[in-house]
């Protein structure tokens, strides 16, 4: 046992005292006591603080272990899947069909279709120099479903299914020289199957085609030559489709030419659209004053990656995310026509990079077309758009900007709805919206003016958040998945579940597949596949939450050890389903009407006159539930003491 050793009494000088090693060397000889060489008064305080810290890990300690005990208590309930199909081979893309009788994969080799009533192939198309890696899919009636496909040499295929036999209508970027071929990066059909969107890519510049589809006549074409033709027809030459527009990105604003406002108003025609920037007065040499006197006051908050030359120029857009949206709003936009039925009468649109979210009417009164399409609508952001999604009834538009910003846009009223802030410090992801029939129904705020939202919104950083919003300012943030320590945590897949109450389903990169409330922090239930196998796709799971029959489809890989992985000649892959009609668990939180699909009826409005009486209809239905509130609200605003 060590032992101190003092030499005498006297107090050293500073000098001496922070010189001599031995006395360093003698003072702290005892490990168990290195303090000894201090005053009292600072033992008394290193002593208290000890006991300050220990008393405090004993409380820590104590709650863990309750909260622990809390978490063992509660068994959360464990869902094995009902049914376990094999597939074809490696499956990249699965869709349903609106009346959930059919499903349709897109593999390696082809595109299968799935009876969901025996599990049975029924169809398919095969091609061995191809793999489809997305799908889209729109309901055309009478047994005929309109097919979107990409495969992974980006080319675009448009596929239609009837009477349970799949034709081949068109190859969209088809050439002779395959050198001159353009790339498609995304291919999507609207809901009802009128227009299609595709996104190409040629030489380093990127643009959006949007294509009107004859499905009227498709239909009838193929009735007609369903009876000539075998069932081994892979090909049908039906009515061209037709290219309405070809978007391309903005131009980046340039030093003008122009030298009135008259010239300026004469660029602008119509004036109906503001805030592009293409039109203005301000020349190239004042841009490049303005740049250099704003970096010379600014360059110490400027990063070293934001300095760049004025010389050079902003990197285009490389890739484009649009939404077909349905009409909405209280009159018309300018130069709009009127659908004949429920078709999208628009499209909006991003380019990343941008900070502008562009409108373009897809049903236009005739009148001269113009050489390259404008924009109708520009609505301006405050940050770089990252990621979108729409409502299912496309009343409200979400962008997830730079900065953890959210915007909720409202198009009947042309204005934001809501401007909400995520914790964190992880850049958004995926957003999506869920339905009003999985929202719990109240008096205040539920009408078609004022409805509450509820957001899934997934971040890069693995975390995921549930946002509840509505009109003026009334938001409530969840953290369901805190920033996890390991990517093993990190959300992949956040999807509501729109047959259950407030329930999304989420998907870890380590495996776990759990539902979980919106407004709890942990999950109510926890679905496993066999012990054979795991998902797919760690960072990518394919999986399909099918509405009507109430399942959920997710593939699965059996697990293989090296050794036999690399004499495997196949893939071993299976899609398992969870019925959650069967589970009585599930009683709890079924809706009562479930949507079949994602259409949701919408409050159609013919004119000003009818919204104006539908607004006061709901101010008065509501008055007895805002006077209940009204004491509650200014007894906030007195502790906020606002003078």
């Amino acid at each position: 046992m060590a032992v101190n050793v003092r030499r005498g009494l006297e107090i050293p000088e500073p000098s001496d005292y922070s010189s001599c090693e031995d006395d360093d060397v003698t003072y702290f000889t005892d490990h168990q006591h290195p303090d000894n060489n201090l005053p009292e008064s600072a033992r008394v305080i290193n002593k208290l603080l000890n006991n300050l810290v220990d008393n405090a890990w004993e409380v820590i300690s104590e709650q863990e272990k309750i909260k622990r005990d809390e978490q063992a208590a509660r068994q959360i309930p464990v869902l094995s899947a009902t049914k376990e199909m094999k597939l074809p081979g490696r499956t990249n893309s699965i869709v349903c069909s609106e009346d959930g009788l059919y499903l349709f994969l897109g593999h390696i080799n082809g595109l299968s279709v799935i009876s969901t009533s025996t599990l049975t192939c029924v169809r398919t198309w095969q091609d061995e120099r191809v793999e489809l890696t997305s799908i889209s899919c729109a309901s055309l009636g009478n047994a005929t479903h309109l097919l979107c496909t990409v495969d992974d040499m980006g080319i675009a295929r448009l596929f239609v299914h009837h009477m349970e036999n799949i034709y081949l209508i068109k190859v969209i970027n088809e050439t002779e020289d395959i050198n001159q071929r353009n790339i498609c990066a995304k291919f999507e059909v609207s809901r009802s199957g009128d227009f299609g969107a595709a996104v190409m890519t040629s030489s380093g510049s990127v643009w959006l085609d949007v294509y009107r589809f004859p499905q009227d006549l498709w239909i009838k074409e193929l009735e007609t030559k369903q009876s000539t033709q075998t069932s081994q027809t892979t090909e049908a030459k039906l009515s061209p489709i037709v290219l309405l527009m070809k978007i391309k990105p903005p131009e980046i604003p340039a030093g003008t030419s122009l030298k009135s406002p008259s010239e300026v108003l004469q660029k602008t025609e119509e004036g109906s659209i503001i805030g592009s920037g293409q039109n203005h007065l301000i020349s190239s040499r004042q841009w490049e004053n303005q740049d250099a006197a704003f970096r010379k006051i600014f360059m110490k908050y400027l990063s070293s990656s934001s300095v760049r030359p004025p010389q050079q120029k902003a990197e285009a857009p490389s890739n484009c995310t649009c939404h077909f949206l349905l009409h909405e709003g209280f009159q018309s936009m300018p130069g709009e026509a009127k659908a004949a039925r429920d078709i999208p009468i628009a499209v909006c649109l991003w380019w990343n990079g941008s900070h502008n979210l562009l409108h373009y009417l897809l049903l236009k009164t005739p009148k001269e077309k113009d050489s390259e399409p404008r924009p109708d609508v520009l609505w301006p952001n405050s940050q770089e758009i990252l990621c979108s999604a729409v409502s299912a009834c496309t009343r409200f538009t979400v962008l997830g900007l730079d900065g953890q910003l959210v915007t909720i846009w409202d198009r009947r009223f042309g204005c934001p709805y809501a401007n909400i802030v995520i914790p964190g410090d992880g850049a958004i992801c995926r957003m999506k919206f869920l339905l009003q029939s999985q929202l719990p129904v109240t008096p205040l705020f539920q009408g078609p003016f004022l409805p509450t939202l509820q957001l899934v919104i997934t971040c890069r950083n693995g975390a995921c958040y549930s946002v509840t919003a509505g009109r003026g300012g009334d938001t409530c943030t969840v953290a369901l998945v805190e920033r996890p320590a390991g990517q093993g945590s990190y959300v992949t897949v956040a999807e509501p579940v729109p047959f259950l109450k407030r329930l999304i389903l989420l998907m870890q990169r380590n495996g776990q597949v759990s539902i979980w409330k919106t407004e709890d922090e942990t999950p109510v239930f926890t679905l496993n596949l066999p012990p054979t196998h795991g998902l797919g796709s760690l960072r990518e799971p394919v999986c399909q939450l099918e509405p009507v029959q109430q399942k959920l489809y997710i593939t699965g890989d059996r697990k293989t050890s090296l050794v036999k992985m690399t004499d495997r000649k196949e893939d071993e892959s299976s899609l398992f389903i969870f019925s959650f009609s069967e589970c009585s668990l599930m009683d709890l939180y079924r809706v009562t009407s479930p949507a079949v699909s994602e259409k949701e009826p919408r409050a159609t409005l013919s004119d000003l006159e009818e919204a104006c009486k539908l607004y006061l209809q709901e101010r008065a239905d509501s008055w007895k539930e805002r006077n209940r509130n009204l004491p509650f609200q200014w007894e906030q605003l007195s502790k906020r003491d606002i003078k």
